[in-house]
């Protein structure tokens, strides 16, 4: 038996050079990939129609049958492509989801009641099918995510254009975001009827670019299916789609081209191409395993809340870790979090803060943190910070000591008034977290003063630190422009932060983006003017939010035009793909030529 094993899955299997040539591998591994794309799509128009619609009973037989293709057709299919591999051992290795799920379906062919116990054990949801489905369905929307941005990038007529990486991750914004307002305009993801086009596509907007600004309550307009589409728009968004797709097709064994891996660049700000694998996969690992933690943590903090049953409560500590470490600001609460039963519930507060604080510091920093201790050789091996982790802890810190300051003292006679002093300093810190794009809130941000309502702005704008679930111009954007601002004054022309010297690029990349966003927001806010009637801080106030995926609001978002509506979501949008990133995107690429003019200096003072 060891003997048979050891040939099946070796480099060349039992066949040898007989049967499978390598010809015939091609083919059958073609119509084997062909054969689960169709099954894929068949997943995914039985899943959506099973929970996205009311059906007929006979339509309900149609989906099950379905439900049953896809279980079998799946298992065949991943039997044919192991067969059919040249290293059955590399193959297993390389497909280690797709071959688990195979295995749970081959068990459960000889054992069904053994293996659906089992899983319904651990979920009541959870069975064989479902299982099958859902991973078609997850691999299905990636790889035709996958194979827009692909199909765009090989274009001959795209190609000689020079599309940019950045207009790459514009159009997957774009991409998701029209595909989660088709979701959200499913009759099962809403109590009543479905919204109208343009709310639907506000808060699809909302969702994927981790806003929290909203038209409808998400507590009483969404059901419990709406309120998991909204989730996973959240954690696609805040990771950024371009990640998630690169990862996916990694876990699933596929492949990925020079140019995908420049793109990946443009994103995460990786100086080594080489580097883009293992940290997309450490940027999913992390993600994961803190939202994991973080919804542990709230589910075990929301003990005594009013939940109708224990699948709500776990649906609640998904909804709010997910919300909370990208940044979203979604809450299932008509509230938000100044809910009677969250507001002063400083577990539940708490662990968003810290959710919302990792999830701003970015992904650069986050990795740096884990590689300052290694081990190695049983001893631990110092790893410095890097100038730009040292920068973003340092500002970030500033600026949470800050923001909670000013919070207290322009407040503790306004909306924190009758509070305990401890309650006071915890409301202060946590918006002084949350203004920073996160947009969670425990008083009303309607009720407070004019002076606060200009502070929380400048947080807001601000925002979080480059490559995080957050907006905002980013944190050291703001750091470089006040360094090089005093090193002009100081009569230095160069920009040192921590015994380094801080590149030219950085700094020109830094004005330009607090010029762009100070433009943008200038503009937006004269057409919001234009368009509609109210205060002039509310409605600077609403720009500025969206501008910086925020999501604070003084109420005046439902009460929107439709123009209104239009100008905050391109806000939103904009604010997601970064000012100076859209730019880029938009503005046709030249290359510099083999020669320099002469300079000379022109007056700016």
């Amino acid at each position: 038996m060891l003997r048979f094993l050891r040939r099946f899955l070796g480099p060349r299997g039992l066949d040898g050079d007989g049967f499978f040539t390598q010809s015939r591998r091609e083919r059958w591994r073609h119509w084997a990939n062909v054969g689960v794309l169709f099954l894929g799509v068949t997943a995914i128009i039985s899943v959506v129609a099973e929970y996205g619609f009311y059906l007929k009973p006979e339509w309900e037989a149609y989906t099950q049958t379905a439900g049953v293709v896809v279980l079998y057709g799946f298992a065949l299919l991943t039997l044919v492509k192991l067969l059919v591999a040249e290293n059955r051992m590399e193959h297993i290795r390389s497909r280690g989801v797709e071959i688990g799920l195979l295995s749970i379906i081959l068990l459960y062919l000889l054992l069904p009641r053994m293996v659906e116990g089992l899983l319904l054990s651990l979920n009541p949801l959870l069975t064989t099918d479902t299982l099958t489905r859902l991973y078609l369905v997850i691999t299905q929307f990636f790889v035709m995510v996958a194979f827009t941005p692909t199909l765009l990038r090989y274009s001959k007529k795209l190609m000689l254009g020079n599309i940019q990486p950045s207009m790459l991750i514009l159009l997957s914004f774009a991409f998701l975001i029209g595909v989660g307002t088709i979701l959200l305009l499913l009759p099962r993801a809403t109590v009543g009827n479905s919204p109208s086009l343009l709310d639907a596509l506000f808060t699809a907007t909302s969702a994927v670019c981790v806003t929290g600004l909203i038209v409808v309550d998400t507590a009483t307009f969404f059901t419990p299916v709406g309120h998991s589409i909204l989730m996973i728009l959240m954690q696609i968004g805040g990771l950024g789609i371009m990640t998630l797709t690169t990862f996916f097709a990694f876990m699933m064994g596929g492949g990925t081209r020079l140019k995908e891996y420049s793109t990946m660049q443009s994103l995460l700000g990786e100086e080594s191409l080489g580097k883009i694998k293992r940290t997309i996969l450490q940027i999913a690992l992390v993600t994961f395993t803190i939202e994991g933690i973080g919804a542990f943590a709230l589910y075990e903090f929301s003990e005594g809340m009013n939940f109708a049953s224990q699948k709500e409560r776990v649906l609640f500590s998904l909804f709010h870790a997910v919300s909370g470490y990208c940044n979203a600001g979604f809450a299932s609460t008509t509230e938000n979090l100044a809910d009677v039963a969250l507001r002063f519930n400083s577990g539940v507060l708490t662990t968003i803060m810290v959710l919302v604080v990792i999830g701003g510091l970015g992904y650069p920093v986050l990795l740096n943190l884990g590689t300052l201790l290694r081990i190695r050789s049983g001893t631990f091996i110092q790893r410095r910070l890097s100038v730009h982790t040292k920068l973003v802890l340092s500002t970030t810190t500033f600026l949470l000591v800050a923001g909670s300051i000013g919070f207290f003292l322009l407040e503790q006679d306004n909306t924190l008034r009758g509070l305990s002093f401890g309650r006071q300093l915890m409301a202060s810190l946590f918006h002084s977290v949350s203004a920073r794009t996160a947009g969670f809130n425990t008083v009303d941000i309607g009720a407070l003063t004019a002076p606060t309502l200009f502070f929380v702005m400048v947080l807001m704008w601000i925002g979080a630190s480059p490559g995080s679930t957050g907006g905002g111009v980013k944190t050291t954007t703001i750091a470089l422009a006040l360094l090089n601002i005093l090193a002009i004054a100081s009569g230095r022309n160069t920009v040192e932060v921590f015994k380094r010297r801080v590149s030219d690029i950085s700094i020109v990349k830094a004005f330009s983006t607090v010029l762009l966003s100070f433009s943008f927001i200038a503009l937006a806010f004269f057409c919001l003017l234009l368009s509609e009637r109210a205060p002039f801080e509310a409605l600077l106030f609403e720009v500025v939010s969206a501008a910086s995926t925020v999501g604070f609001s003084t109420g005046l978002t439902p009460q929107l035009s439709g123009t209104g509506k239009f100008i905050i979501i391109l806000c939103m949008f904009v604010g997601r793909v970064g000012f100076l990133a859209t730019i880029v995107a938009l503005v046709r690429h030249r290359f510099e030529g083999r020669y320099d003019y002469t300079r000379e200096n022109v007056f700016v003072t």
